[in-house]
């Protein structure tokens, strides 16, 4: 059974990681570095943790508060994206996007657009795992609150096997490419790319998260915190991280499943990090960092792609071009830290006054 000492320990160590996993994504979209994707999965495994520990007290307002949480800045970037995509067309010249594709990324459902199913803000991709996770935890806390984690897990997993099976049947991809060469008619208006998109095997590294949650809940007063054993989980850490960086570049890992090449190093990481930071007052600029993560997630992507357009069009990575992604690194901490304060902070002041 878990302590309360647990419910009131410090956990600057989830927003360390936090940091960690936002800026992996940034630099994974540098045109000449490509590499930081795995930044997702630290996210998953954390949020399958952070929404066990928020839930284990009760359940109360639990939609509400994700969404105070996680919609004011995303809807905000949604609808400034569409926009510009009307205004400056030019800068959106592979894809056309379409009043119902602003409807669909409102709502988190997935939808193709320029062959990928992604929402308008691309990087959103992530957030419509996220909401539906949600909406399977909320379904498990009312069925038991106790056992809230098993049944969230149980349906993970038979979504995952429902979509082994009509992959394996070809009704997937068969009914998605009716779909595009239809023109954008599709099974309940693209049903079935959302099938496609929410039984995806990466929904287990949700299961990941909560499985730590037990874990630690457990046995983190437990751990000596020696030097001996932070030395351990600091060279675990890196090793995971080495080979989750590795595999980008190796062929081995193109044929295995994503949760097991960058979700299972990315869950090694998160428990052992929780570990050697547990109760810890770690300095307040990574924390920080770990605060404004969301932001930086959502935001970076538009600064990003100006710089891979301008100043490193051909991907090289000279002088010029690392010293422009020092800047864009810069450029986004700030505007992401303003993002914070001022989207952020107060739209959750506001949201939770009238909600």
């Amino acid at each position: 059974m878990a302590t309360d000492n647990f419910f009131n320990k410090r956990f600057d160590g989830v927003q360390l990681l936090r940091a960690l996993a936002a800026f992996s994504v940034v630099i994974n979209h540098i045109s000449f570095i490509e590499n930081g994707a795995f930044g997702v999965d630290i996210f998953f495994c954390i949020s399958g943790f952070i929404m066990m520990y928020v839930t284990e007290k009760g359940a109360d307002s639990f939609i509400k508060k994700r969404i105070i949480r996680i919609v004011p800045l995303y809807y905000l970037m949604t609808i400034f994206t569409y926009v510009c995509s009307i205004i400056i067309p030019s800068l959106f010249e592979k894809t056309k996007l379409e009043p119902v594709h602003l409807i669909k990324s409102l709502l988190f459902i997935p939808f193709d657009i320029g062959g990928n199913i992604q929402p308008v803000v691309r990087v959103g991709w992530t957030l419509n795992y996220e909401v539906f996770f949600y909406v399977i935890l909320w379904i498990s806390l009312h069925i038991s609150h106790k056992y809230r984690g098993f049944i969230a897990s149980g349906v993970i997993m038979i979504l995952v096997a429902m979509g082994l099976i009509l992959n394996g049947t070809g009704y997937l991809a068969a009914n998605g490419q009716e779909l595009y060469e239809g023109g954008g008619h599709g099974l309940l208006f693209g049903l079935d790319e959302a099938v496609d998109f929410w039984t995806n095997s990466i929904m287990i590294e949700f299961i990941f998260g909560m499985a730590a949650y037990e874990i630690l809940r457990r046995i983190s007063e437990k751990v000596h915190q020696s030097t001996a054993i932070t030395c351990i989980l600091i060279a675990v850490s890196v090793v995971c991280y080495c080979l989750m960086w590795s595999a980008r570049y190796d062929s081995w890992a193109n044929d295995i499943p994503r949760f097991i090449v960058d979700g299972i190093p990315a869950l090694i990481i998160f428990l052992a990090v929780f570990l050697m930071t547990y109760g810890k007052k770690l300095p307040a600029f990574p924390v920080f960092l770990g605060d404004i993560s969301y932001s930086v997630y959502l935001i970076h992507y538009f600064i990003v792609r100006l710089f891979n357009h301008y100043v490193c069009p051909d991907g090289v990575a000279d002088v010029k071009a690392v010293a422009g992604a020092v800047v864009l690194i810069v450029i986004v901490t700030l505007l992401s830290a303003l993002s914070y304060r001022i989207i952020e902070m107060r739209s959750a002041r506001f949201l939770k006054k009238i909600l």
